[in-house]
């Protein structure tokens, strides 16, 4: 069974992870812009204006003063979802930054492990080859080369 570079796999693990996470962040910045589209709209039809050209009467000023009540409840919520979702959008950035900040510090690790092991492998094929040479050499000195 081929052992596994254990710095190869935890690379690729971050690379998941870091995928993931890429993902996440774009699902949640979608969600902030539908947030801020219905919040502005709200907003929008908040601010339309009343048509005043006639003389209101009890009933109809208590009217538009429920419908502006209602209105503000939808606006007020509204805005609550849209700092909900800017909360949210902030935390999977940071999450997004972390686990490329991971997977960059696993690469690093990983590059340097097959450097180290690259390394060794010619240190080892160079002193194979000296100690070849070596017994090349005293074999010639016994007089068999």
């Amino acid at each position: 069974m081929k052992r596994r570079n254990p710095f190869t796999v935890i690379s690729r693990l971050r690379a998941i992870e870091e995928k993931q996470a890429r993902a996440s962040l774009a699902n949640t910045r979608q969600a902030h812009e539908q947030a801020r589209k219905k919040l502005e709209e709200l907003k929008e039809r908040h601010r339309e204006n009343i048509d005043a050209s006639e003389i209101m009467g009890a009933v109809n000023l208590r009217s538009l003063q429920l419908r502006g009540l209602g209105s503000l409840e939808m606006v007020n919520a509204a805005a609550n979802v849209y700092q909900q979702s800017e909360k949210a959008l902030h935390a999977r950035s940071e999450a997004w930054r972390r686990a490329a900040s991971d997977l960059d510090a696993a690469e690093r690790l990983d590059e340097k492990k097959k450097q180290e092991i690259a390394r060794e492998a010619a240190k080892s094929a160079e002193k194979a080859l000296d100690d070849l040479m070596g017994m090349l050499h005293t074999r010639s000195g016994d007089g068999l080369i």
